[in-house]
């Protein structure tokens, strides 16, 4: 029971209840620290012609291989439906992001396209620090 509440008391010091009462400003923003990139085989523009893939696939290769060797790409998997692939890029904007992938092999032939979604610091830890009102600092 002591330890439970030496542990309440610990939490309570790092989020004041004002703090925890109040919600979050409606535009918080944080800056974007990573992009999403949701790519996916493009069927309608370019249909699957197995040989024409596979012969764009070994510069697909060495060029996503580049971009994580020169930590643009922090991780990459591939979709389990087979449609495609999911990067995690050291990108700062969209737009960045789009520079990054629009020299990719298969996005010149238009054979694939990405979703982007830009990410960033989870905001509502503010809470924790206490400054729940406050907006970010640059």
């Amino acid at each position: 029971m002591r330890s439970l509440l030496l542990s309440l008391l610990c939490l309570a010091s790092l989020a004041p209840a004002s703090a925890l009462a109040q919600a979050p400003p409606p535009n918080s923003a944080v800056p974007t620290t990573k992009v999403l990139a949701i790519g996916h085989i493009v069927t309608a523009v370019a249909p699957a012609d197995m040989a024409a893939r596979r012969a764009i696939m070994p510069d697909e290769v060495r060029d996503t291989v580049n971009l994580y060797l020169a930590g643009k790409l922090d991780q990459w998997f591939v979709r389990q439906d087979g449609k495609g692939v999911v990067f995690l890029l050291n990108a700062t904007s969209v737009e960045e992001a789009t520079a990054m992938l629009s020299n990719l092999p298969l996005v010149k032939a238009k054979r694939m396209e990405f979703d982007l979604m830009p990410l960033g610091p989870l905001s509502p830890l503010r809470y924790l620090m206490g400054d729940a009102t406050s907006a970010p600092k640059p």
